[in-house]
C-alpha cells in the first residue's frame, strides 16, 4: 500500500465515522465514495465490511426496541442479505466502469433526496410486500456498489419511525448486511485474513471519527452539517459518473 492511498483510507474512515457521529448514519457511502478516488470498488468494499459490522452492532444495541424491530423488519433484512450476496456476485462479473456509473448515480440520487428533505410515505399494509421488496434492491446495491442500505434508509424514513427507533433499525439492518456480506466476498476470493485484518484497522480511524463527531454535535447545526455531507457527495458522485463516461 502506498502512501497516497493509506492517507487517503485514514482520512476516508475518519470523516466516514464523523459524519455517523454527528447523523447517526452515513459511514460505508462517505467511506466508499472517498476511496473510490483512489483505488476501484472491487478493492474498496472489501476494507468497509468490519467496520460497517462493528460499528452498526454497537449501535443497534442502543435502547429496547431491537427485539421488536428483528420482529417487525425480518422479511426485510431477510432479502436484504440475499440480495447483498446476489450484488456481491455481481460485482466480479459486471464491467468496472459500469459499477463506477452505478455508485456515482445512487450516491447523487441519495444525497439529493436527504438534502431536499424529500419525504415518503408507506400506506398501511403495504409494508407486508413493500418490505422484501426493498430488501432484495438494496441488497444487490449493497453488493454491487457498497452503498450499504440506501433504500432501506429511505424506507425506514417513509414509515416514520421516531429517530431513536430509526437509528435502531438502521444499524440492525446494516449490521446483517455486513454479516452476509463477509462469506459473499470470500466466496469471490475478495476477502481473506490480510483483508479482514486491514479492515479491522479501518477502525481506529472510524471509531475516532465517531468520538470526534458526538463531541461536536452539539455545536453544530445539524441541518446545515447534513446539506454539506450532502452537497460533497454530489460532488464525489458526479466525478465518479464523469470517470466512468469520459
Amino acid at each position: 500500500m502506498d502512501s497516497v492511498f493509506i492517507t487517503t483510507a485514514i482520512g476516508a474512515f475518519l470523516a466516514a465515522g464523523c459524519v455517523k457521529g454527528v447523523i447517526g448514519l452515513g459511514l460505508p457511502l462517505t467511506s466508499i465514495a472517498i476511496l473510490t478516488t483512489t483505488i476501484g470498488l472491487r478493492d474498496a468494499i472489501p476494507l468497509i465490511v468490519i467496520p460497517v459490522l462493528i460499528t452498526n452492532i454497537w449501535q443497534a444495541s442502543q435502547g429496547g426496541a431491537l427485539a421488536q424491530h428483528f420482529r417487525r423488519f425480518w422479511s426485510l433484512n431477510l432479502l436484504l442479505c440475499a440480495g447483498t450476496w446476489g450484488g456481491t456476485v455481481m460485482l466480479f462479473r459486471i464491467d468496472p466502469w459500469i459499477l463506477t456509473l452505478v455508485l456515482g448515480v445512487v450516491i447523487i440520487c441519495y444525497a439529493l433526496i436527504n438534502m431536499f428533505a424529500v419525504t415518503m410515505t408507506v400506506r398501511k399494509g403495504s409494508e407486508v410486500w413493500l418490505s422484501p421488496s426493498v430488501g432484495a434492491f438494496s441488497g444487490l446495491l449493497t453488493g454491487l456498489t457498497g452503498s450499504v442500505g440506501a433504500p432501506v434508509a429511505i424506507y425506514l424514513q417513509a414509515l416514520g419511525l421516531g429517530k431513536e427507533e430509526f437509528l435502531q433499525a438502521i444499524s440492525l439492518s446494516f449490521f446483517l448486511a455486513a454479516v452476509a456480506w463477509i462469506p459473499s466476498l470470500a466466496s469471490q476470493s475478495a476477502f481473506d485474513l490480510d483483508i479482514a485484518l486491514k479492515s479491522s484497522m479501518a477502525l481506529i480511524p472510524a471509531f475516532a471519527g465517531m468520538w470526534v463527531g458526538q463531541r461536536i454535535r452539539g455545536y453544530l447545526s445539524e441541518l446545515y452539517f447534513r446539506r454539506g455531507v450532502f452537497l460533497f457527495l454530489i460532488i464525489v458522485g458526479a466525478n465518479l459518473i464523469r470517470r466512468a463516461v469520459l
